[in-house]
């Protein structure tokens, strides 16, 4: 699986905190061996079909799809309540 990033999303990640850019390259690098691990929590968004959210940690989290069967698509990393109004 390959992973594509938004421009929005490198401009949120380059906004985190470090210690929250190192947490979420951490939990980008389980998406890609394992997407349904517990760690990330990935679950669905609710009145937005095809977008996923996954856990960084307690206050962050990162929106995606998937592009086909071989592409995973970044779009945000945001503060948890903020990105379920801006998927």
């Amino acid at each position: 699986m390959t992973i594509a990033r938004t421009d929005i999303f490198k401009k949120d990640f380059l906004a985190l905190p470090p210690e929250v850019q190192k947490a979420t390259a951490k939990q980008i690098a389980q998406l890609l061996i394992d997407h349904f691990h517990p760690s990330l929590n990935l679950e669905g968004i609710k009145g937005h079909q095809g977008l996923f959210s996954a856990r960084v940690n307690q206050r962050y989290r990162i929106s995606l799809s998937f592009q086909g069967s071989d592409t995973l698509l970044l779009r945000r990393v945001f503060d948890h309540d903020d990105l379920y109004w801006r998927p």
